[in-house]
């Protein structure tokens, strides 16, 4: 045995065996050895634990973000460390000294079956080690106590209609967030109502039907335009307005849209918008990607614009539909022409004002990324120098940043996974510079502005310095099932707290008296905010409303970032002249987050407000659980005045009059409304008779507003058709589609489903 431990000392080790040049049998039985020095402990304790990258100062960065305490081994003290550490064990160290004196002493021999018996040890001792190792994870992964356990029916669902067509939905849809009420779902599906507000629920339905009949027809374009057989580009300049309304939508497009998805370079497009309208020929990308601009900039202007045709502005529908003639016309070399990405970007944006389908947007960014792919976009310009000058450098790295924004924040939109994922691009993100320092001829970037400094990409630069985390979020909330505990949801969480300080630091809290610079720094910190907000609202969505173990730091993380998206607009004054403009920017750009934000709250109110009902719930102690997680949303709502409960029921009671107000507008479901009515009436506590007063009067409060919008009186109400008159629980049977899961819809009967189909369900539930 001596021997054969000697002789094992003489052979080198598997990885200096790989790298050499000479053959491996050869070096098995090499009889020298050069002897390494032990490297010195650099790295901190947790560091070299966790197999992270250590920066070595004190406390390490690792620690810092892990909020760990950071700790070094001191000098000539023993550490216990693993075989890939960078010290040596004391084994090893034995081990190097016989070596050293076996090889002097001259007696070292050494054969090939004795160096394949100590390597086939060798193999087996890391086999039995990451067997235990491998049995450890398994054992912490079935502690139900450190596990994250959110039911699925409350983070995603899926609608199956006939069998063949279906659809899924992630956390953020309202079909999902219904699920977090009982008492409210029970209320809306149950057939036991009582006749008033039956009627009342049969008077919706001809509401909603009248206002969808109205959307479709304002959605359509004008036929005239569509299917003309005159040239497409003589098409599209039949369709654009005015120079003066132009101008004008065109300064609204560059001051609201064109500060995060950065696609034009404005000096150029603007001396090609001024060429057109002088009579000079452009090429022909300029036109659709002009009338795209005007139909976003018309859509921000106020409610209802770009729906209907008018001389004053753009009519969205045709214009877009054009632009989309045109660019299904591309063949060959015209798809990888840097001027049509510009025109799919912008087509894709004017199309979202009229056709606000969060899915449908995810899948055409899912072609837009591989079109700019196969254009070379994903990689560095700097890999091919010689080819792309400076000026087009930099705005092939633009244009690909609005392109990783677009489909991180889709892909969170719809719980789905992000077309690109870190590492499959090595394109830099762009420099932080006004568009007038950069131009076609210039031969080499100036630096890089600071980012406390505005410039015309600030808010992008910004933006792409967290793009890491936010795909990190995108992963996780598509995994949630694997995961083992909460650390790196709290990791993760804490990274993004950070970057609201930085938000904080580099646009500081003022108020000058220019309105126009008010709004400017208003709409920029809310777009900072914004893009840390949402993927934190993602990230602890599943286990904030669901898990009834969630940490603190999430439920109240959550809770108050929730109340800060539905306050934005407090630090406006109500009454300066741009107000409803910013107001309805606010509710157009945000909509399904105020949506999901009201219903998070609700469910705060619910748990702090309610008795434990077990029903519905999975785990073994029903009512331990729930007492947990009412206790938490209590603290939450305790924490401070910003989420005291009477702030929190006026903060709902003011979302659902803004939906209200907004119930014409092109995206706003009526659906979305009277489940938000009923999920808050029935979170507020009381009587029986007490929610069921509050309900009646909420949807009564539906009722009048939607008569006023399809300007109906109450005799011809009672003359509208309804689809299926013996269908007296029409509403109730679209509203459970709401909360349609794949288990849910397995168990509908055939002729029940039938039904529904004919009935109501049919008229408002087809997604």
């Amino acid at each position: 045995m001596r021997n054969r431990t000697e002789s094992m000392d003489n052979v080198k080790s598997p990885v200096s065996v790989h790298n050499s040049i000479n053959s491996p049998i050869y070096s098995f039985v090499s009889s020298s050895r050069s002897v390494k020095r032990p490297r010195p402990v650099k790295s901190c304790l947790e560091c070299r634990k966790r197999k992270l990258r250590c920066d070595r100062v004190s406390p390490c960065s690792q620690c810092q973000k892990a909020q760990r305490s950071c700790r070094y081994a001191a000098e000539g003290d023993a550490v216990s460390v693993s075989d890939g550490s960078d010290v040596e064990t004391h084994e090893r160290a034995a081990k190097r000294i016989r070596t050293v004196t076996s090889q002097e002493s001259g007696q070292s021999s050494t054969n090939y079956s004795t160096v394949l018996e100590e390597h086939a040890a060798r193999l087996e001792r890391l086999e039995r080690q990451l067997l235990t190792r491998t049995s450890s994870v398994a054992e912490s992964s079935n502690a139900t106590t450190q596990r994250p356990a959110a039911p699925s029916v409350t983070i995603r669902g899926l609608t199956v209609k006939g069998g063949l067509r279906t659809r899924f939905f992630g956390q953020s849809s309202t079909r999902v967030l219904v699920n977090l009420f009982g008492e409210a779902r029970d209320f809306m599906f149950s057939r036991n109502k009582s006749n008033d507000i039956k009627e009342m629920f049969m008077n919706i339905q001809k509401i909603h039907k009248a206002l969808q009949d109205e959307h479709r027809k304002a959605t359509a374009p004008i036929t005239v335009f569509v299917d003309s057989m005159t040239p497409i580009q003589k098409r599209m300049a039949d369709v654009l307005p005015s120079r003066t309304v132009c101008d004008t939508l065109l300064g609204i497009y560059l001051s609201g849209s064109e500060t995060i998805y950065r696609v034009l370079h404005i000096p150029s497009f603007m001396g090609q918008y001024n060429g057109y309208w002088e009579g000079k020929a452009q090429s022909d990308a300029f036109l659709p990607q002009l009338l795209s601009i005007l139909c976003v900039g018309y859509r921000y202007i106020g409610a209802g614009k770009g729906q209907y045709h008018d001389r004053e502005g753009i009519h969205i529908p045709t214009a877009s539909a054009l632009v989309r003639t045109w660019l299904d016309g591309l063949r060959g070399k015209q798809l990888v022409e840097f001027s049509t990405l510009q025109a799919e970007l912008l087509q894709l944006m004017a199309q979202r004002m009229i056709n606000p389908q969060n899915q449908e947007t995810w899948t055409h960014i899912g072609l837009i990324v591989r079109m700019a792919m196969t254009m070379g976009l994903h990689r560095d310009p700097s890999e091919f120098a010689q080819k792309i000058s400076p000026y087009w450098a930099e705005q092939r790295r633009k244009l690909w940043y609005t392109i990783l924004e677009l489909d991180v924040h889709m892909s969170m939109q719809c719980n789905l996974p992000c077309c690109i994922r870190e590492g499959d691009f090595t394109c830099l993100p762009p420099r932080n510079l006004n568009d007038d320092d950069i131009h076609p001829t210039i031969e080499q970037l100036p630096p890089s502005k600071p980012i406390d400094q505005n410039t015309d990409s600030r808010i992008q630069v910004f933006a792409a310095s967290t793009l890491s985390m936010r795909f990190k979020v995108v992963d996780l909330i598509n995994r949630t099932d694997s995961l083992q505990d909460y650390q790196q949801v709290l990791e993760l969480g804490n990274e993004l707290e950070r970057v609201f300080e930085d938000a904080r630091y580099i646009i500081p809290p003022s108020h000058p008296k220019d309105s126009k610079e008010l709004r400017r720094l208003w709409v920029t910190r809310v777009v900072l905010d914004m893009h840390c907000r949402r993927p934190l609202l993602a990230l602890y969505r599943p286990f904030a409303l669901s898990s009834p173990d969630a940490p603190q730091q999430i439920v109240t993380g959550y809770l108050r970032s929730s109340m800060i998206l539905l306050s934005y607009l407090d630090e406006l004054d109500p009454t300066s002249p741009d107000y409803l403009h910013i107001w309805h920017m606010h509710h157009l750009v945000l909509k399904q987050e105020i949506l999901q934000a009201a219903f998070s709250i609700c469910y705060y109110l619910k748990q702090a407000t309610s008795n434990p009902e077990p029903s519905g719930s999975t785990n073994s102690n029903p009512n331990d659980k729930l007492e947990a997680t009412e206790e938490s949303c209590t603290v939450a709502s305790e924490s401070s005045i910003l989420l005291s409960q009477p702030r929190l029921v006026a903060t709902v009671e003011k979302t659902i009059d803004a939906f209200l107000q907004r119930i014409k507008e092109i995206g706003t479901d009526l659906r979305d409304i009277v489940s938000l009515t009923v999920v808050f009436h029935t979170s507020q506590g009381g009587t029986s008779e007490q929610k069921r007063a509050a309900i009646k009067k909420g949807i009564q409060a539906i009722v009048d507003v939607g008569m006023q919008a399809t300007h109906a009186s109450q005799e011809s109400m009672s003359s509208l058709p309804v689809r299926d008159p013996l269908l007296s629980h029409v509403f109730s049977t679209c509203l459970a589609d709401l909360s349609t899961t794949d288990d849910a819809v397995a168990n509908v009967g055939a002729d029940q489903y039938d039904a529904g189909e004919r009935g109501f369900h049919a008229a408002l539930c087809d997604a």
